[in-house]
């Protein structure tokens, strides 16, 4: 199915190893983009114009609840997100510190952990800021959704049927995993009651009895088939 939810062995085992080795200058920023999207539910346009202020207190804290404003948003309506799950509290630990290791956009100054909170916070492949492009009076994420794009299919998922829609959806099937009620994800996520629920079929895992009893069906009916042949066999 194109655009379905990733498992988690899919992300911890393929999409975040495979773009973020040792090997790979921006793997902290890969690491971080890709838990942002699929952790927070972050849309490309929002990932694209979230800076450093967003995230990190004046006295250089790292926020657990963020409100994304209006401005930003995808659909307009400001919302927030929570930033609770260990792993991307520790991405973001890693990014910040190699941001200033490598001094990009930061200042010596202890203020915001020493970056420029006005900076964007995710950097392109240059290290300058993922650019846009007009669309009449909207703007896209052109060059973030090609970012993603190239993750997705650096990890080999890409031919297995996951999009930048996946991500986002992923977000939706954990949080309801995790004991989230549709009213909170809607809050979250800005989707739709009926979207999340539509979303929440697409769970493979959820729906993995209803699949094996359908598996069991079919091996049934085949041995019936055999054991017919059999038979028939015999009384010819």
């Amino acid at each position: 199915m194109e655009g379905r939810p990733i498992t988690n062995a899919e992300l911890w085992e393929q999409l975040i190893p495979r773009n973020c080795g040792r090997q790979s200058e921006l793997r902290h920023r890969n690491k971080l983009l890709i838990l942002l999207a699929t952790l927070t539910g972050l849309r490309e346009i929002e990932l694209t114009l979230i800076t450093n202020r967003l995230f990190i207190t004046p006295e250089g804290q790292l926020n657990e609840v963020v409100v994304l404003p209006e401005s930003i948003t995808r659909d307009g309506y400001e919302r927030p997100i929570v930033l609770s799950h260990p792993e991307l509290k520790r991405a973001f630990e890693c990014y910040f510190e190699w941001l200033i290791q490598h001094k990009i956009n930061s200042y010596p100054h202890k203020h915001y952990y020493g970056l420029d909170p006005n900076a964007a916070l995710l950097i392109a492949d240059n290290f300058k800021p993922f650019t846009t492009q007009s669309r009449g009076s909207a703007i896209s994420p052109f060059a973030l959704n090609k970012k993603l794009d190239s993750l997705i299919s650096d990890a080999g998922l890409w031919n297995k049927g996951v999009r930048r829609i996946s991500l986002v959806r992923t977000c939706v099937i954990e949080m309801y995993r995790n004991g989230a009620s549709t009213t909170d994800i809607m809050i979250i996520t800005g989707f739709s009651e009926e979207s999340i629920k539509q979303i929440l079929t697409m769970d493979y895992m959820q729906l993995s009895p209803i699949y094996d009893w359908f598996e069991q069906r079919a091996d049934r009916k085949q041995k019936r088939l055999d054991s017919f042949k059999k038979r028939r066999k015999f009384m010819l």
